[in-house]
C-alpha cells in the first residue's frame, strides 16, 4: 500500500528554448542540418528569431516547411537570374547621369522576383498567427534603430529582413522604411535574452575572410563581414553576461566565401551545416536535459 505521506515526485519543469538563427545569406540554409537533429530528438522551439538569410528559415520552419521540403525548395528558391535582374537608372544615378534615379526607395536589383518568392512561400500568412512565436530583425533606413518584426506579413518582413540596401531596395512596414537586420543585429540573440528563454541556441555563419579582396564585390562583402563579426562579438558578450541559464553557440565557418547566386555551393553548405551539428548535438542535449528550475 502506497504511503499517503508520500508525495508525489515534482514534474520537472522543461526550459524554453529559442533558435536564433543570423545573417549570412544562402549559407543560412546549412541551418537545415539543426532542424533535423532537433526533430530527430523530439525538441520542439518555442521561439523562432531570425535575421536576413536566417529569416527566411526562421520563417520556413514557423510555417510547418520540414527539413526535406526545405531541401526541396532550394533549387526553385535558389536562381541566379534573380540577381541579374538589374535597374539600370539606379546605376545611371549613382554617377548623376541623365535618366538615372538613386534614392532610398530603389536598389540595383529589382526586387519583384524575390518578392514572388516569398509570396509563394508564405502566401498571406501573418506573423502573429504562426503556432511559434516568430520574430525577424530588422533596420530602420532613416534612424539605423534595430528591432524586431512580430506582427503583419510574413512575406514582408522576411524581405525587409534581408534587403541589404544598396543591392535591394527598403521595405516600407508601417511607414518606416526597413532594411536588412543584418546592419543592426546580425544575430539576434539578445532578443531571446530579452524574452527570458532559458536555452538558446544560435546559429552564426563565419566566412573566413580573404585579407586580399580581388574585386569590388570582394571588397564588399570583406568591409560587411567584418562589421557583421564585430557586432556578433560584442552582442553575444552582452547576452552571456545577462543571460541566466545556457546558450549554445553554433558557428557554421566556411572556409571559402559563398555568393548570394552561387547555387552551386548548396551542397556544400548543407553539410557543413550538418559538420557543424554534429559537434554540438551532445551540448545542446545537455542543456535541455540537465536544466532545473533552480536555474
Amino acid at each position: 500500500m502506497t504511503n499517503e505521506t508520500e508525495k508525489s515526485p515534482t514534474p520537472k519543469k522543461q526550459p524554453t528554448v529559442a533558435v536564433v538563427t543570423g545573417s549570412g545569406g544562402i549559407k543560412a540554409f546549412a541551418a537545415i542540418a539543426l532542424y533535423e537533429f532537433l526533430d530527430e530528438a523530439g525538441i520542439e522551439p518555442d521561439m523562432l528569431i531570425g535575421c536576413s538569410g536566417g529569416a527566411i528559415m526562421a520563417a520556413m520552419r514557423a510555417t510547418g516547411y520540414t527539413p526535406s521540403e526545405m531541401n526541396e525548395l532550394i533549387p526553385q528558391i535558389l536562381n541566379k537570374d534573380l540577381f541579374k535582374n538589374i535597374d539600370y537608372r539606379v546605376l545611371l544615378g549613382i554617377p548623376h547621369l541623365p535618366f538615372g534615379k538613386f534614392d532610398f526607395s530603389c536598389g540595383i536589383i529589382r526586387p519583384d522576383g524575390i518578392k514572388a518568392i516569398h509570396r509563394r512561400l508564405f502566401g498571406d500568412t501573418r506573423i502573429e498567427d504562426l503556432p511559434v512565436k516568430t520574430l525577424l530583425q530588422v533596420t530602420d533606413f532613416h534612424s539605423g534603430e534595430g528591432y524586431v518584426v512580430e506582427r503583419g506579413l510574413l512575406r514582408d518582413a522576411v524581405f525587409a529582413s534581408g534587403a541589404s540596401y544598396p543591392a535591394l531596395p527598403p521595405q516600407n512596414i508601417d511607414g518606416r522604411w526597413l532594411v536588412d537586420g543584418g546592419f543592426s543585429s546580425p544575430c539576434p540573440i539578445l532578443e531571446a535574452v530579452k524574452r527570458n528563454i532559458d536555452v538558446i541556441i544560435a546559429v552564426t555563419l563565419e566566412t573566413r575572410l580573404d585579407g586580399e579582396p580581388k574585386n569590388y564585390v570582394d571588397m564588399f562583402n570583406y568591409g560587411q563581414s567584418l562589421c557583421a563579426n564585430q557586432l556578433i562579438k560584442s552582442q553575444f558578450q552582452t547576452a552571456i553576461n545577462l543571460h541566466h541559464y545556457e546558450i549554445v553557440h553554433l558557428n557554421v565557418r566556411f572556409h571559402r566565401p559563398i555568393e548570394f547566386w552561387d547555387v552551386e555551393a548548396v551542397p556544400f553548405i548543407l553539410e557543413t551545416g550538418r559538420n557543424a551539428v554534429a559537434a554540438k548535438k551532445e551540448e545542446i542535449l545537455s542543456a535541455i536535459n540537465d536544466f532545473t528550475a533552480v536555474n
